[in-house]
């Protein structure tokens, strides 16, 4: 892939996911940040890194994401971001629990 491309963000997005529905954390924090910091990422792309960070326990940086979400889209909610995916019941929950430490309740 092109570091060019201009859907590069949902690659690196997509392994960030993958990466958090394994349990790996980490790793799925620092695929999302790679996303998130593509030019054309928006929202949905943000929320991944803002809930991968959560899930690293880097709240900081998740609640620095959730502020950037909340100037473009001032009601997007963690419900707006699980709406975007198919996830299956348990990594739902997973990424529900995190939506009032990151402020997306």
């Amino acid at each position: 892939m092109s570091p060019f491309d201009p859907l590069l963000f949902k690659m690196l997005g997509t392994r960030a996911l993958a990466h958090a529905r394994l349990g790996h954390f980490d790793e799925a924090a620092e695929w999302a940040v790679k996303a998130a910091a593509r030019l054309n990422a928006y929202a949905n792309i943000l929320a991944i890194a803002a809930h991968c960070l959560a899930l690293a326990g880097r709240q900081r940086e998740a609640s620095a994401y959730t502020l950037t979400i909340h100037a473009m889209l001032p009601d997007y909610r963690t419900t707006d971001f699980l709406d975007a995916f198919r996830f299956t019941k348990e990594v739902e929950v997973m990424f529900r629990s995190l939506s009032g430490q990151i402020g997306m309740a």
